[in-house]
């Protein structure tokens, strides 16, 4: 519904951020932010060290993908990537920013099968 947007608001130290918490662990490979329903407005790709940006102002803008509980040894080892159950999108500079729609592509984390 493109009719609605998310707007943040600063917090109490001047930062600005959006934090999408997931249902369970999941490797994230992409987060796309949508200005229409055929429009985007940032593509951030995942590896299993850091999210990279391609899009508009990607320089006043930072992705996290982390974990606020424990994060198992025995998940599979993946390079395509960022383990994690939270979504952090933050802007450098603290300035408010609103996000229509934001799709986060990945999968569950798998746990490594014993034989």
């Amino acid at each position: 519904d493109y009719s609605t947007l998310s707007y943040t608001d600063s917090d109490q130290d001047g930062n600005s951020w959006l934090r999408l918490t997931l249902d369970k662990v999941h490797c994230v490979r992409q987060v796309i932010w949508y200005v229409s329903a055929t429009t985007t407005w940032q593509t951030w790709t995942c590896s299993n060290t850091q999210c990279t940006c391609t899009g508009n102002a990607c320089s006043y803008y930072s992705l996290t993908v982390s974990t606020t509980g424990t994060l198992t040894d025995d998940l599979l080892t993946e390079t395509d990537c960022k383990y994690g159950d939270t979504v952090q999108v933050d802007t450098v500079n603290g300035v408010s920013f609103g996000i229509d729609e934001i799709a986060v592509l990945g999968r569950q984390g798998e746990q490594r099968g014993f034989i």
